[in-house]
C-alpha cells in the first residue's frame, strides 16, 4: 500500500467518551504508519470529564505515533454541538487540505460532521464513512426509550425533535460518499434498508479493541476478582442504554449475594439514578458511581470485574463488550442489535432478552454461583475477540477500504 494522507473527522475523540469516540482511537493506533494521520475534532468540556488536551506527550502516551489534532471548535454539551462542528469543518478542511494534500477523508455517521461539506460541494475529496447508525434507528430506540421510561435525555430528546431535517441531510450525504463501512452485520443491513444504498457500496468492518491495553488480568488479581463480587456498567447514563433495567434486578442479586459490589461508568445524571437505588432499599455500600473514567483506567476496573453487563436495547457492534471480553470479563448483554455477532449465549457470553429484570438478574445469578462456569465463559470470551475483533485486524480492513476506493478513483 502506498503512502496515505488521511483527514479522520472526530466528532467523539479525547476525552473518550461514546462508541465513535472509542472507535476513532482504536482505529488510529492500529493503521500501519504509511497512513499520515491528521484529526480534525473539537475540544471539550464536559461535566465530570477532563478537559480535551492534545499535547504531544500525552498523544505519544495513548497512539505510539505521531499525529496531528487540529481543534476547530469547542463544546461543553452532547448534542448541539454538532451544528458548530459541522460549520467548522466546512470552513476549515479545504484550508487544511491546501495545506496537507489529504487522499482520504473518514467520517462518520450519524454525526456527519462534514454534511455541508459535502452537500454544498465544498471539496473534491474521496471520503469513506462508517456506519455506526442510523438517524431512523436512534429516532425508533429513543421513540422505544420514552415510552418505556418517560424522561429521555437531552441528546435523546433532540433527536426527536430535529429528526426531519437530519434525515432529510442524511440521505442527501450519502450520496456523496465514497464508500461506507458497517461496522456489524446488522449495521450493514439498516444502511441498505435506511439509506438507499448499493450493497456494492458497503463494507463489513467489525470494531476492534487493543488487546495489549484491554488484557486479562494478573494473576494476583483473578482470585479477589471471583472472591469478592463485582458486577460492573459501562456507558452514558441514559435510558436507551437500560440502565434502568440493571437497577431493577440489583435486589434479585443482593438477595443472594449481599456483599455484590455494582459500579456504574459513565457521564450523566447521577445523583437521579442515586436516588431511584435508595428508594429500591439498596444501601449506599453496594454501589458506587465512578463518572467518566480516562482510556487507561477502564481496563483497571474490567480485569477485577466478575459480571460485565450491557443492559442497552440497542447495539450495532459495542467496543465496551469487545473490551470488556477482551479483559475475561463474563458478559450478560441483550439479545439485540449486533450483539449475536459477539456473543455465542453460553459459550462466551449469555444474551436476555431486552427489558427481561428477571433473565437479567438470573443470568448474573448464574455467573455468581458459578466459578467454573464463569472462567469458562471469561476464557472464551477473551479468545473470541482476540481472533476476530481485534483493533490490528479493524485496521488492517480498514485500509483494504482506503485502497479500493483510491483505485476506483
Amino acid at each position: 500500500m502506498d503512502k496515505i494522507n488521511l483527514c479522520m473527522l472526530a466528532p467523539e475523540f479525547l476525552p473518550v467518551w461514546g462508541g465513535t469516540g472509542s472507535y476513532t482511537i482504536e482505529l488510529i493506533k492500529s493503521l500501519p504508519k504509511n497512513v499520515d494521520v491528521h484529526v480534525v475534532t473539537l475540544k471539550r468540556d464536559l461535566p465530570g470529564m477532563s478537559h480535551s488536551t492534545f499535547g504531544e506527550n500525552e498523544l505519544r502516551s495513548i497512539f505510539k505515533r505521531d499525529i496531528q489534532v487540529h481543534p476547530v471548535s469547542s463544546s461543553k454539551e452532547t448534542f448541539f454541538y454538532n451544528l458548530p462542528f459541522q460549520m467548522a469543518c466546512y470552513k476549515e478542511i479545504p484550508r487544511l487540505h491546501k495545506e496537507f494534500n489529504f487522499d482520504i477523508i473518514h467520517s462518520h455517521l450519524c454525526h456527519m460532521p462534514d454534511v455541508f461539506l459535502q452537500i454544498l460541494h465544498g471539496i473534491h475529496v474521496p471520503t469513506v464513512l462508517t456506519v455506526h447508525g442510523t438517524i431512523q434507528s436512534l429516532r425508533a430506540h429513543a421513540l422505544l426509550a420514552r415510552s418505556m421510561f418517560g424522561d429521555l435525555e437531552s441528546s435523546e430528546d433532540s433527536i426527536l425533535r430535529f429528526y426531519p431535517i437530519i434525515r432529510f441531510l442524511q440521505q442527501k450525504y450519502v450520496k456523496r460518499v465514497s464508500r461506507l463501512i458497517a461496522v456489524s452485520d446488522m449495521t450493514r443491513k439498516l444502511a441498505l434498508e435506511d439509506l438507499n444504498v448499493r450493497k456494492e457500496k458497503v463494507t463489513l468492518v467489525y470494531n476492534g479493541v487493543d488487546t495489549e491495553l484491554f488484557r486479562w488480568p494478573p494473576d494476583e488479581q483473578l482470585e479477589k476478582k471471583y472472591s469478592e463480587p463485582t458486577v460492573v456498567y459501562v456507558g452514558r447514563l441514559i435510558a436507551k442504554k437500560g440502565i434502568n433495567i440493571l437497577i431493577d434486578a440489583m435486589p434479585e442479586v443482593l438477595k443472594k449475594f449481599k456483599d455484590t459490589q455494582f459500579l456504574f461508568i459513565g457521564s450523566g445524571n447521577i445523583s437521579a439514578y442515586k436516588k431511584i437505588i435508595r428508594s429500591k432499599g439498596i444501601p449506599d455500600k453496594n454501589f458506587s458511581f465512578l463518572g467518566h473514567l480516562g482510556y487507561f483506567e477502564r481496563q483497571k476496573i474490567l480485569q477485577k470485574t466478575t459480571v460485565f453487563v450491557n443492559p442497552s436495547f440497542f447495539e450495532n457492534c459495542s467496543i465496551s463488550i469487545l473490551e470488556a471480553m477482551s479483559c475475561g470479563c463474563s458478559v450478560v448483554a441483550c439479545n439485540v442489535g449486533g450483539n449475536p455477532e459477539l456473543i455465542e449465549s453460553g459459550q462466551n457470553g449469555l444474551l436476555v432478552p431486552a427489558f427481561d429484570r428477571k433473565k437479567l438478574s438470573a443470568s448474573i445469578l448464574s455467573l455468581l454461583e458459578n466459578e467454573t462456569f464463569n472462567k469458562s465463559i471469561s476464557r472464551n470470551a477473551r479468545k473470541t475477540v482476540e481472533e476476530k475483533f481485534s483493533s490490528i485486524k479493524s485496521a488492517k480492513e480498514t485500509c483494504a477500504v482506503y485502497d479500493q476506493t483510491l483505485s476506483n478513483q
